[in-house]
């Protein structure tokens, strides 16, 4: 079997979206398959990308750079203007909506921008690259007719994976088996964009039309799907639609040195947080109503980009002999500071429906307890409770009041193997297993084999 797998993103170590196509590189591999992988080039150094050398190829786009004070003015735009004036709900919330001097076509023109733009950037650090599409899908197509590749792989966000999918599905037809993987729970979003944006529309219409499997990460964003078809008189079965979970891998163990764990409860959360969607104060709430005896014996580390934030947070609350925050690390570093930590703090939207982070699935390699803070999302709950060792609260006052009751309990019991099992259940290391990425690639694979064989027989 070979297979080729697209994604702008996929070696950078310190990207999280990066472990789903490099989990699937490694199982598909390790089952035998010869993978192709089409990627960006990276300005990451060798030692943060992950070691890709039982790729048959990697290949990279054709991109021209781009310096990094062009790629921040158009950052700017698209995060200080179009989000905050495109969708209802976040236009009523402006300051002066009457007085709105950027015209609504311009500003949906620029939200299409952001996501159909050949512009990216792998590090927030660096420059960007301006990816040549036509160019590159010329390439990739001469590329996948000389190897004779018979699969292909393509993982969304961004968009432009789907877009040179949908050209060699177009160029080969049933030469190529193509899978539409969609990694990020989108399509509540294509629901209002496609109604400014014809061309997204169309993109999203002819993938779900063209690809042979599609692929997403739950099966609420599948449900989410299958309505945007119905309301689209799009004549697919719901067969086409394949739930693949994130997962994880077994991670090398860290090379950094151990970090040293400062007070008997730790608690970490290491990874990018969404103001205004997911939210910290309920923990940070908690530890207000602890005793200044009980905060003494707690620790809480943020490492992320948003550590400038985070920090004004710890001072608004009056934290700073409690919480720390840090800014991004590499993934060693991360892994050591999980590592140390007795417990590991998740955040979801009251809105979240199927989401499955990849942050969650590299919590649950660690092996240590789970704090999650909100409780709407009923796939999630349902899983997690699954697989055990996972404490999920509320959102708001009610969560903070359950999160300082569980801090007091672990502290009173000496955070004891049998206390923690107590807080947060018995963690079920079978069903933990089945978010392997070996695990995974296997269920993926059967699907491929099962299809190619149906259509061998036909």
């Amino acid at each position: 079997m070979k297979i080729a797998i697209l994604s702008f993103y996929g070696r950078q170590k310190r990207i999280i979206s990066s472990n789903r196509i490099y989990g699937l590189l490694q199982g598909l591999s390790k089952l035998g398959a010869m993978v192709y992988f089409f990627t960006a080039p990276t300005s990451f150094p060798p030692d943060e990308c992950f070691d890709l050398s039982f790729c048959e190829d990697v290949i990279e786009f054709s991109v021209l750079s781009v310096p990094k004070w062009i790629y921040e003015i158009g950052r700017g735009i698209f995060q200080g203007v179009a989000p905050f004036k495109l969708f209802p709900e976040s236009w009523a919330k402006s300051s002066n909506p009457e007085k709105d001097v950027w015209p609504r076509s311009l500003v949906s023109g620029l939200w299409y921008w952001r996501y159909s733009s050949p512009i990216f950037r792998d590090n927030v650090e660096g420059e960007g690259f301006f990816v040549l599409k036509q160019r590159t899908a010329y390439r990739l197509l001469r590329y996948v007719l000389r190897n004779e590749v018979r699969i292909l792989f393509t993982s969304h966000n961004p968009p432009i994976s789907h877009e040179l999918g949908l050209f060699l599905k177009r160029k080969l037809g049933s030469r190529l088996y193509w899978i539409a993987d969609f990694r990020d729970p989108l399509i509540d979003e294509y629901i209002y964009i496609t109604s400014l944006s014809p061309r997204l529309a169309r993109l999203q219409r002819a993938t779900f039309l063209f690809a042979d499997l599609v692929t997403m990460v739950s099966h609420s964003m599948i449900e989410d799907a299958l309505d945007f078809v119905q309301r689209m008189g799009l004549n697919i079965e719901e067969n086409k639609f394949f739930c693949l979970y994130n997962g994880f891998f077994d991670f090398p163990k860290p090379v950094s040195e151990k970090i040293t764990k400062e007070r008997p409860l730790m608690i970490s959360y290491t990874g990018t947080i969404f103001p205004g969607k997911r939210d910290i104060s309920a923990l940070l709430n908690a530890f207000s109503v602890l005793s200044e005896e009980e905060r003494n014996e707690i620790g809480f580390t943020y490492v992320g980009p948003q550590s400038g934030l985070i920090a004004s947070l710890i001072d608004r609350f009056g934290l700073r002999s409690v919480c720390q925050a840090i800014r991004t690390v590499d993934k060693e570093t991360a892994l050591s500071i999980q590592g140390a930590s007795d417990i590991l703090l998740l955040l979801k939207s009251d809105t979240d429906r199927g989401v499955f982070t990849g942050k969650f699935f590299e919590y649950l390699f660690s092996g240590k307890p789970i704090l999650v803070v909100g409780d709407r999302d009923e796939e999630f709950n349902n899983v997690a409770f699954q697989i055990g060792g996972i404490r999920i609260v509320p959102n708001g006052l009610e969560g903070s009041k359950q999160i300082a009751e569980i801090l007091r309990t672990l502290l009173r019991g000496s955070g004891t193997p049998e206390v923690v099992r107590a807080v947060f259940g018995e963690r079920k290391e079978e069903k933990v297993r089945r978010f392997h990425w070996s695990y995974l690639s296997k269920s993926l694979y059967d699907r491929i084999a099962q299809d190619l064989g149906l259509v061998m027989e036909d």
